[in-house]
């Protein structure tokens, strides 16, 4: 498991760094890998190798990410869809996440799966515009298909 962890940590360090270094230049971007639970997450295999992970908590979903090169081809929906269908199962009737307004590319994937702009406001920390995005579940959703994705934690859920 810990090489796990490793591969996830250098998803997120990735697919962050591709995403926001033009925000954060000339320093690094800032990750925190302390807090999270990963046992929490769920993980997207291809030949063998990490290629995606969401991670919800609650009603948020706290982290979705996709290399580059695996984009387009389902294993974004398919995590989402597996959080969404989580945070249901939790009770919840509405899922909600945070994303950078600049990052276009996330903003219309969220979009086009029918989750809506709920607020716009400053990072708390760093002062650049977000966007609160949330996603009415009128009831729980059927499971979506498992295949490709494993609890990280190898946890019941």
């Amino acid at each position: 498991m810990p090489s796990e962890y490793g591969a996830v940590r250098a998803l997120i360090e990735t697919v962050a760094t591709e995403t926001f270094s033009d925000l954060f230049a000339p320093n690094p971007v800032p990750l925190d890998f302390k807090n999270e639970d990963w046992t929490l997450a769920w993980v997207a295999v291809s030949d063998e190798k990490i290629v995606g992970v969401i991670i919800t908590n609650q009603e948020w979903v706290g982290d979705l990410w996709v290399f580059r090169e695996h984009r387009r081809q389902g294993i974004g929906s398919t995590l989402l869809a597996q959080g969404e269908a989580e945070i249901a199962a939790r009770g919840h009737r509405t899922c909600r996440l945070r994303v950078v307004r600049s990052n276009a590319v996330a903003v219309e994937f969220y979009r086009s799966h029918e989750w809506q702009i709920a607020r716009e406001f400053a990072h708390e920390k760093y002062h650049h515009p977000m966007l609160e995005l949330a996603k009415s579940l009128p009831g729980a959703p059927a499971a979506p298909s498992e295949r490709n994705l494993s609890n990280f934690g190898n946890h019941p859920r």
